[in-house]
């Protein structure tokens, strides 16, 4: 199934996420804290393909539909311990 993600920057550090996964759209605002930013410590990680990357992480373990609406990074990072590496991973700093 295809799966297209666009993100709009909102403001600083804030962004839109729209996901069109087969037949299903759905959005989610997403917030990208200072403190998540520390804990990923990606030498300035581009914040729209950073957006890209945690959706698209999440997507690979569900569907689009069970995305949060509010979607809230920092804590993915207290449940899911792959989270920061793989996010690490897709954005090359790993």
């Amino acid at each position: 199934m295809s799966t297209e993600v666009r993100i709009t920057s909102m403001a600083d550090h804030e962004y839109a996420a729209e996901v069109h996964e087969g037949t299903e759209t759905t959005t989610h605002h997403v917030v990208l804290t200072q403190g998540f930013l520390d804990d990923l410590a990606v030498q300035e990680p581009d914040g729209p393909t950073l957006v890209e990357e945690i959706i698209r992480y999440l997507l690979d373990r569900e569907p689009n539909t069970a995305v949060p609406h509010e979607l809230d990074p920092a804590a993915l990072v207290g449940q899911d311990a792959e989270f920061l590496p793989e996010l690490r991973r897709r954005l090359g700093a790993e």
